[in-house]
């Protein structure tokens, strides 16, 4: 007997409906491409045979067949027949599969990003502070960072923010960018990078803190109706900040002017600006981080420009290659990570780069500024360590 394909019409219609009539005697055939199909007899009886398997097989009404790898499939109806035939609930499975595994490599790398790049940016915000005035600085970095960033999405046919999304990035931009980032940067002119990492990595507790009072209250929780934070994540957060607070007094870091208490008030403004993000309709993806920097670095400029900062010289080459680095890395390619980490993880795992900050601040120290380290901060950094860990694993 000659086997013969669908028609092209017969192809469209099983494309979009699941059950295919045959006469007696009536041919089907599809040829499979390494992934899953699911045929079941409905009525009737068929034949089914496939390339490559030792046995054919009989389908009676009811019954159903699963193949999958390569080769063609071929059914004969024995007698006036409908089959059903799925080809795509097992390569949804697949596909949802792959999705997660893709949205678990972009968990780490952002992750990477943070406990890395955002680590580094204390060193470069030093350096730039050398030449540059701190608002200017901060208004410069991410007015530019932004207009890049929007400038490529709009390149690439995202839509333009509305009004709202707007008014929502503008109010996220000013709590993380001016309150959150600005006054670690004003602070920065009394104080070393690692205070600044060190303070800033109490920010943990303040978002758990608000989430908490927020849940209270009545306000959200998590996925399913979990808690935002759970004990053990609580757990983690204490012993991580037991460790920055150990890096902070035996690594003999200490600010050396009254302006630095700003910058604690820095963390606080990064959390409930975390805590704002997640529910305030912002504009999908990476636009609302183009948004917030553009908002929030204009914000910056004006407070620049109504304090009257001036520049006393030229700026110098290293001040600039920082900034260059502050722009691309510190501000897209790190609020673009932390962004995607607060949609797709609990607060807790977001903000835990505030733990590994510090470490990355001190190393750096090390390696590009001539420092030492203490056998307490090296303890410190065990402990940090495992507060990450704890909050890592922790569930409910």
């Amino acid at each position: 007997m000659k086997l013969t394909s669908l028609v092209p019409e017969a192809e469209s219609r099983f494309r979009d409906a699941a059950r295919i009539e045959l006469g007696k005697g009536g041919l089907w055939t599809h040829r499979l491409r390494g992934g899953p199909l699911l045929l079941s007899c409905t009525s009737g009886s068929v034949w089914i045979t496939r390339e490559g398997a030792p046995d054919d097989v009989v389908l009676e009404a009811g019954a159903s067949y699963g193949g999958d790898g390569r080769g063609l499939l071929v059914v004969e109806a024995l007698e006036p027949a409908q089959i059903a035939v799925d080809a795509g609930g097992a390569g949804k499975a697949l596909r949802a599969a792959l999705e997660r595994a893709r949205g678990s490599w972009l968990v780490l790398l952002s992750l990477a990003a943070l406990y890395v790049v955002w680590g580094s940016t204390y060193l470069a915000v030093s350096v730039a502070l050398e030449t540059l005035p701190p608002f200017l600085l901060a208004g410069v970095r991410f007015v530019t960072a932004g207009a890049l960033l929007y400038g490529v999405l709009r390149l690439r046919g995202v839509p333009r923010p509305t009004l709202r999304q707007w008014g929502a990035a503008a109010k996220v931009g000013v709590l993380l960018l001016v309150g959150g980032n600005g006054l670690v940067v004003v602070s920065q002119q009394w104080v070393s990078s690692g205070v600044a990492a060190v303070v800033v990595s109490t920010m943990p507790l303040w978002l758990a803190l608000f989430t908490t009072v927020r849940a209270a209250r009545g306000g959200a929780t998590g996925p399913r109706g979990a808690p935002e934070v759970s004990r053990g994540e609580w757990a983690g957060l204490l012993v991580g900040f037991a460790g920055a607070a150990l890096l902070h007094l035996g690594g003999d870091l200490h600010a050396e002017h009254a302006g630095a208490l700003l910058i604690v008030l820095a963390p606080v403004a990064w959390a409930l600006g975390s805590l704002y993000s997640r529910t305030t309709p912002l504009p999908e993806g990476p636009m609302a981080v183009a948004a917030e920097m553009l908002s929030g670095g204009a914000v910056m400029l004006g407070i620049s420009a109504l304090s009257g900062e001036q520049l006393a010289a030229a700026p110098s080459s290293r001040s600039l290659l920082a900034l260059a680095y502050l722009v691309v890395f510190g501000s897209i390619v790190g609020l673009s990570a932390y962004t995607f980490l607060l949609r797709n993880t609990r607060p807790a795992i977001a903000t835990s780069y505030a733990y590994v900050n510090p470490i990355v601040a001190i190393a750096l120290g090390i390696a590009l500024g001539g420092e030492r380290a203490s056998s307490a901060t090296w303890a410190a950094a065990a402990i940090i360590g495992v507060g990450v860990l704890i909050v890592s694993r922790a569930r409910h």
